[in-house]
Formats: structure tokens, sequence, C-alpha cells
């Protein structure tokens, strides 16, 4: 193809799409920096002075949390997401439906709770799926990002020698041109985040539709997988297990799952100095009656297909480097976000013949880009709308205490 038909092709996969590629490419900007964001909301969270995670007192929070609430069965123990936050203990309550309670790291006092729907849950459920069962709304998200990828991989078709582009400064000459370059120039310094983004959502869409990755199974004792109540595992148990995950495991635990009604187990997760892999792909299991030793995964000694599978997570949400690289992929999807935005004016403009003289020629060319996108544009907003109906049925019916 030469440079008109790229451009012609690059063009369309941006504007018939727009409405949803703005749409969750701002999503997923803000669920990067999701978990600050309830930091912010609720003061339940917070930690101040910080606490580094290497002292977290995890006995003390989970005595704590057995005082605080004797009833409600503990389902998992999350570290701190930074060491201003508080330790996450989730609970079930009497509708079997998780809530949040809230612990000082060092202290084990309880600051407050939360619910299990907060915006953090908001904005992920909302960029990877709309809110709709995850087969359907993966599928949706991912077919507009290969939509992305293709404009992506036009785009350096149609810039000449577009790798001097980096530092020219935007052409003030017309609006046309002034918005020609400005989505040139953000285009190529957000390409490698968009680069990013679009090949693990292709493989999302992968696994969705039967590609996943399996851990391979873990020996767990038949005695502790009989489904007979839940029993509650005593301090004195739980702390003989933390403080023997250290003789199996070269951890920094993350997360703490109790026992269910089915398994009578502590599972440990959390991360070692294995890049790019989630806190599952390192466990040590015990047995939550007695504490003993049962089992454990080590995340470098996985295959290949799991390894990909575990790394698709934070490098799409930038989570592995912690607050820096969630700063970075914020900036960088704000970026995107401009991009996406710059692009639909741009065609609008392009699609509009207005003149210098001329009033109101943004509110002309944004209609000019709003005709241009034709009937998906319905398609789009019908999309989005579902969306936020079933969040507002999801987190209005969803009981927390």
């Amino acid at each position: 193809m030469n440079r008109k038909t790229w451009y012609k092709w690059h063009s369309l996969a941006g504007i018939k799409l727009s409405i949803l590629i703005c749409f969750i490419l701002l999503t997923g900007t803000l669920a990067v920096i999701s978990h600050e964001i309830d930091w912010l909301i609720n003061s339940s969270q917070r930690v101040l002075p910080s606490v580094p995670a290497s002292n977290i007192n995890w006995s003390k929070v989970y005595e704590s949390a057995n005082k605080q609430n004797s009833t409600a069965p503990i389902a998992s123990i999350n570290a701190p997401i930074d060491d201003w936050f508080a330790v996450e203990v989730i609970r079930l309550n009497e509708q079997e439906q998780r809530y949040r309670e809230y612990y000082h790291p060092l202290t084990g006092q309880y600051q407050g709770e939360g619910r299990w729907y907060n915006w953090q849950r908001f904005f992920r459920m909302s960029h990877r799926h709309l809110m709709m069962p995850t087969i359907y709304g993966v599928t949706i998200v991912c077919i507009v990002g290969l939509a992305m990828f293709f404009s992506l991989i036009s785009g350096f078709f149609i810039i000449p020698q577009w790798w001097k582009g980096f530092f020219r400064k935007p052409r003030i000459n017309n609006k046309k041109t002034f918005w020609n370059d400005c989505h040139r120039l953000f285009g190529l310094w957000a390409s490698w985040l968009l680069l990013t983004v679009c090949i693990t959502g292709i493989w999302y869409l992968i696994e969705v539709w039967g590609g996943n990755a399996s851990f391979p199974e873990q020996t767990i004792p038949a005695a502790n997988k009989v489904e007979q109540g839940l029993i509650k595992t005593s301090s004195t148990v739980f702390e003989k297990a933390i403080k023997s995950v250290s003789i199996y495991h070269d951890l920094n635990i993350k997360r703490i799952i109790l026992p269910t009604k089915k398994e009578q187990l502590i599972i440990v997760q959390g991360q070692n100095d294995t890049l790019l892999v989630r806190d599952r792909a390192n466990n040590v299991i015990f047995d939550s009656i007695n504490g003993d030793y049962l089992t454990r995964r080590i995340a470098h000694k996985q295959s290949v297909h799991v390894r990909i599978s575990e790394a698709a997570d934070p490098l799409h949400f930038g989570v592995f480097g912690g607050i820096y690289t969630k700063i970075l992929y914020f900036i960088f999807g704000s970026i995107l976000c401009a991009l996406a935005i710059s692009g639909t004016y741009l065609y609008g403009l392009r699609h509009y013949n207005s003149h210098r003289s001329e009033f109101n020629i943004a509110l002309k060319a944004w209609k000019a880009s709003w005709l241009g996108i034709g009937k998906l544009k319905w398609l789009s907003l019908v999309l989005i709308s579902i969306m936020f109906i079933l969040a507002l049925f999801i987190f209005t019916n969803y009981v927390l205490i």
C-alpha cells in the first residue's frame, strides 16, 4: 500500500471506533492509579507516617481482625499497595459478600472499612470488560484494541522519517497544521505504551477464548480438601505458618489466603526476584489446623506459557515498578487519551472546509467528526450506556453489611 492508502485506513480505523477508543483509554489510564484514588477518598486506607513493607506485623493484624469481628470469616489479608497504605483484610458478611477492613501494618490497629466495589473495581471492570460477562466484554475491548494496534502500525507508514519527529515543535500556521503536528507528536511519544497495551490486549483475547495458561497442580492432602465446614485458624497456628515461610521460599509476602469451607489451607503468596509475575505465581501452602508445610510454587520454574500469561497484567497496568512506573503509565496514558481526542478533532478539521475568518470552527469540526463516525457511534454509545447501567446495578445492589 502507498502512503495515501495507509492514511485512509489509519483514519478510518481511528474515527469509526473513536468513542470507544477514547473511553477505554481513559478508564485504563485511571485504572492505573485507581488504588491511589481510593486512598485519597477513604481515610481508613492511609498510614502516615508511612511504614516500610518489611515491617508489617502479620500476626498483630490477624489477631486484631479477629478481635474486631469474631464471626465474619476472613477471606484474605493483603499487603499495602505502598508504604503509606494500610493492610487490607477481605471479609465475608452474612450474605457471603466481600467487604474490606483496614489495619495499621505495624500496630495492627483497626482503621475503618470500605466497600468491595470501590473505585479500583469500577475502573478496572469498566476498562477490562465494560462490566459485562467477561468473555463478551473482554472480546469487545480487545477488538477495539486491535483497531488501535492497526492505527499504531499504519501511523509509522504515513509519517516520513518518523524517527526525526520526537522533538519537532508543532507548527502554528493554522489549526489543521497545528493539530496534525500535535497528533503526530503524541503518537510518537506514547507509541511504546500503545504497543505494550495492544500486545497484552491481544493476549487477553487469546486467553478468554481458551488459550489461557494453568499452573501445574499442587499436591494437597485429601484431608485438607474435604468439605467439612470452616475451621478458624488460631493465632498461634497463623503465626507459626507466617514465620515458616522464609524456610521454604525467598518470599516477600503480598497476600495471605485463609481457609474456606472446602480447603483447610493457609496460602501465602508474594514476590521474589522473578520479574513480571503476579503475586499468585509464588506461594507457600500450610495446613490451617496445625500450621505444617504442605507445598510451594516458585515463579521462575514455571513454563514459558505461564510466564507470558503472568507478565500480561504487570505490563498492561504498569505495576511492576511500584508507584514510579504507575506514574509513568499515567502520564503516557494521558498522552494516549490526547492522541485519540486530537485524532478525532483532526478528522473533523480535514473533512470540514473551513475559512480563517469563519467562527465556531471547532464546533463545526466536531460535528464533522460526529458525522464521520457513522452508525458505529450508536453502537459505541449503547455499549457505554450498558456499562453504566450494569455498574449502577452492581454497585447499588451489593450489600455491605
